[in-house]
């Protein structure tokens, strides 16, 4: 490959680079936080032409985002590996839910109500089965099943008689705080709920009173990005 060749390939590398980040609703800063760029400001300097992006920062874009590396270097064939960007909404799919940018702490409200955080994306996510939207967990209580930084699809459960019995995950909402707990099998009575958390590697249970419990909402699916 001549020179010329070459900075002709890899300004086409930068552009679609920059298309697939744009498309991802990728910030130059997350790009930086996950160690795809050295610096915050590289993929403003690649979208102006004035950067092209390294052959790390290619290799750790598409094996994160599942991003083509053959469509990044030709510009032939699909965008993302599979038919679909991932959490990408289906053209022909009426069940598109929002996925949240941000924790379930920062999208529900006090009363345990999904608000705009201007971070939403559209998705569509069968493997989830049926819900309402999806965040992204930071919560430790129930590692290694659920951990920091994976992606949870969330179920509002609408009556107590859904809770018990119980043992499935969940972020429950109280007056003073949301948490990612695990309810338990068995409930002491019906004034309160047994949860379980992950203290050090050692599931320990702790109990909620009812009346102080906003919402439960199911989690019903998980996503961890490799």
């Amino acid at each position: 490959m001549t020179q010329i060749n070459e900075q002709e390939v890899m300004q086409g590398v930068a552009e679609r680079f920059a298309k697939a980040a744009e498309e991802l609703r990728l910030s130059g800063a997350q790009l930086y936080r996950e160690g795809i760029v050295t610096n915050d400001q590289v993929l403003s300097k690649i979208k102006k032409g004035w950067q092209k992006p390294t052959q790390k920062a290619i290799d750790l874009f598409c094996q994160k985002y599942d991003v083509s590396a053959a469509w990044l270097y030709t510009g032939d064939g699909n965008m993302f590996l599979g038919r679909n960007k991932p959490f990408g909404p289906r053209v022909e799919s009426a069940d598109e839910k929002l996925l949240y940018n941000t924790d379930f702490d920062s999208c529900l409200d006090s009363k345990g109500q999904p608000i705009s955080t201007g971070k939403e994306t559209p998705v569509s996510f069968p493997m989830a089965g049926d819900f309402d939207f999806m965040c992204i967990n930071t919560d430790k209580s129930l590692a290694p099943f659920i951990m920091p930084a994976d992606i949870i699809a969330l179920k509002r459960l609408s009556s107590w008689k859904e809770y018990i019995p119980g043992d499935f995950i969940c972020v429950v909402v109280t007056s003073e705080y949301k948490v990612l707990r695990k309810v338990s099998v068995t409930q002491p009575d019906e004034q309160s709920i047994n949860f379980t958390q992950m203290v050090d590697g050692t599931p320990v249970e702790s109990s909620i009173p009812k009346d102080i419990i906003v919402e439960i909402y199911k989690v019903v699916g998980n996503y961890r990005r490799q």
